[in-house]
């Protein structure tokens, strides 16, 4: 009876062990979604505080956000156009969005995108390319993903009790964009 009592009380903590599992899971995946929401409606407002953003518009004068994804088109698409709905301009300039598989590569001429925004959490190999076309090309960067920021991206949020932009004060160095700095001095850093 004692070992049937254990087998039963086991398989319950193994069953409760799991569901909190999935809770944590799910939990993050909220926290995730939230981040990215929050960062849709921020994006647009730090394309428009990079110094030199109006020498980086791409034809017709228009600024051209690049979703750059692995895997999950639809959501990157899905993304590009709920930022359409939210911002259709940036300074009084039309905004033009794309997506890019970081598989294929990125664009370039007329196509040369203004700002690229994550779509996805990337693998290291995958962010350095995207991190070396940003050096290349003076482009800003920006993930809504933790960690991003520390792993070399351009900007993200840093949430706390406020959400801040939160610099990589080495990326922005390496990648030539210069930021607003009043904008700087208000923002979170990573050195």
């Amino acid at each position: 009876m004692d070992r049937f009592i254990k087998g039963v009380v086991t398989g319950v903590g193994v069953v409760v062990a799991l569901l909190l599992c999935i809770a944590m899971a799910a939990t993050a995946g909220e926290a995730d979604r939230h981040r990215v929401d929050i960062s849709l409606s921020i994006f647009p407002r730090i394309v428009a505080v990079d110094n030199e953003f109006r020498d980086k518009l791409g034809p017709g004068r228009t600024a051209r956000l690049l979703f750059v994804f692995d895997g999950d088109r639809v959501n990157a698409q899905s993304l590009a156009e709920q930022l359409l709905a939210k911002s259709a301009n940036i300074g009084g300039l039309p905004v033009v969005t794309a997506i890019a598989d970081i598989k294929q590569p990125l664009p370039t001429g007329d196509e040369l995108p203004t700002a690229i925004f994550l779509a996805e959490g990337l693998e290291p190999a995958q962010l350095e390319v995207v991190m070396r076309y940003a050096r290349d090309h003076h482009r800003l960067v920006f993930s809504p993903f933790t960690g991003d920021v520390e792993r070399g991206v351009t900007v993200g949020i840093s949430v706390t009790s406020r959400v801040k932009p939160y610099f990589n004060i080495a990326a922005l160095r390496e990648t030539q964009v210069d930021i607003n700095a009043i904008l700087m001095k208000v923002s979170a850093r990573y050195e």
